[in-house]
């Protein structure tokens, strides 16, 4: 009785082992995810900086867009309340200082 209670805590610590081992994988794949993500945004920040040296941009325009089109999803009055701030990062070389969500 005894060493078959030990065989089933060996299978149990076997079984939490290869569960950790597949949560690791995942935590993995998911951090390339991110990692591709955020390097297609810094490229297309990039670009933006680029176009907005050369176009004349709205920055209350695009606010208010941001505005309209976040509200309802956020939640907030007001919508979102980092992408302006972005914005104006974009536009102006503003610094981007942290905004609660």
């Amino acid at each position: 009785m005894f060493f078959d209670q030990i065989k089933e805590i060996d299978g149990s610590i076997k079984d939490l082992r290869d569960h950790l081992k597949n949560i690791g994988v995942a935590v993995d794949e998911h951090f390339d995810q991110l990692d591709d993500i955020a390097a297609h945004i810094i490229a297309l920040e990039a670009i933006m900086i680029e176009v907005i040296k050369k176009v004349d941009i709205d920055a209350d325009a695009a606010k208010e867009w941001v505005r309209e089109n976040t509200e309802e999803s956020t939640g907030n009055e007001g919508g979102s309340k980092k992408a302006p701030a972005v914005i104006d990062e974009l536009v102006y070389g503003n610094k981007i200082t942290p905004v609660a969500a």
